[in-house]
């Protein structure tokens, strides 16, 4: 079982740092993107799977650090919008 705390998911054994991103998508479904922190880290992968999502390519020297996007209705999506929640809010805070 996945444990979704503000700056990191953990599973009790491996642990991954991460960002929350509260979004639309272009056919107006709400979502939840999780981002690991740590390029190159299997950890993230190891957490959620083949829900993680990565589009690297060496070849072109593109580099990108693993996401997941969760949409209403799925199991965690609630627990990360409530932590892309609490970050907007405190980064809305220190702009004011």
């Amino acid at each position: 079982m996945l444990k979704l705390n503000l700056y990191n998911v953990t599973n009790g054994t491996v642990k991954a740092r991460v960002y929350y991103s509260e979004n639309v998508m272009r056919d107006g479904r709400p979502c939840v993107t999780i981002y690991d922190k740590d390029c190159g880290s299997n950890r993230f992968i190891e957490l959620f799977g083949d829900l993680a999502k990565n589009d690297t390519d060496i070849m072109t020297d593109y580099f990108e650090k693993s996401s997941v996007t969760l949409f209403k209705g799925d199991t965690l999506y609630e627990a990360a919008l409530k932590h892309a929640k609490t970050i907007s809010n405190k980064y809305r805070q220190k702009a004011a």
